[in-house]
This record gives C-alpha cells, structure tokens and sequence, in this order.
C-alpha cells in the first residue's frame, strides 16, 4: 500500500510544500488542520467563527471530492478553536454540513493559530466508501 498526495486548485497548498493538505492510504484518507485562509491570505467568513466554520468545512469537502470521497465518509474531526465560547457557532456549522451519524469529534481550545485573525482549525479522517 502507498501513500498518494492528494490536490486541488480549490484548496490551495500549504506554502513551501512544508506539509500536505490531504493523504490517502487505501480507503483511508487523512487530512491536515484546515483554516479558513483565503488565496489573499484573508480569513474566508471574516471576523465571524461561524463564517469561518462554514469555509473550512466547505475547504474540507473539496479535498474529499478531490480523493473520491464525500464528508459522509468523515469518521473523525479534531477542532482547534482560539475562544471555547463560540463553540455553538461552530456546532451549528457542523449540523449544516454532516449528516448523520455525525462524526466523533473533539474540541480544543487553543491559545492561537497561524495568524491571529484564524478563529477555528478542522482535521479529519475519512474513510473512502464508508457512507455506502
């Protein structure tokens, strides 16, 4: 079994290729924290968590299109948040965007993230196929 790189334009790559966005191996396919940085470096959604929310988990569905999977494949998410206040912003971008069963998921409320404009970060585990 290999490991293959996973890209697309909808999803821009990390700068310096310092790590992946997205891996598969397998049926398995792992994907790293996701922001919600825009091409401008701009936070997509604003100041706002649920904005900011919705891209990521938008940004999270075009890497699992991009490996031939959907977010009903998503088994596990890990949520950084800058402000555990929030976290019903984030929930109700959650609901909007996965269907049940939801996947497990765990939240942590971080100090900060790449820049300090970034109110959430999202990485998830999928399992191509598993929603058939």
């Amino acid at each position: 079994m290999s490991i293959r790189k996973i890209t697309t334009p909808a999803v821009p790559e990390p700068p310096d290729g310092i790590y992946s966005n997205c891996l598969v191996v397998g049926d398995q396919i792992f994907l790293a924290g996701i922001t919600a940085r825009g091409a401008d470096g701009k936070p997509i959604g604003g100041a706002d968590m649920y904005g900011q929310s919705k891209a990521v988990l938008e940004k999270i569905g075009r890497l699992l299109a991009a490996a031939g999977a959907s977010v009903a494949d998503v088994v596990k998410i890990t949520v950084y948040v800058t402000d555990i206040a929030q976290r019903p912003a984030f929930g109700r971008a959650r609901g909007e965007f996965f269907g049940e069963p939801k996947p497990c998921s765990t939240m942590v409320e971080v100090k900060g993230l790449v820049t300090p404009d970034l109110l959430v970060e999202v990485d998830a585990v999928a399992i191509r196929g598993a929603s058939r």
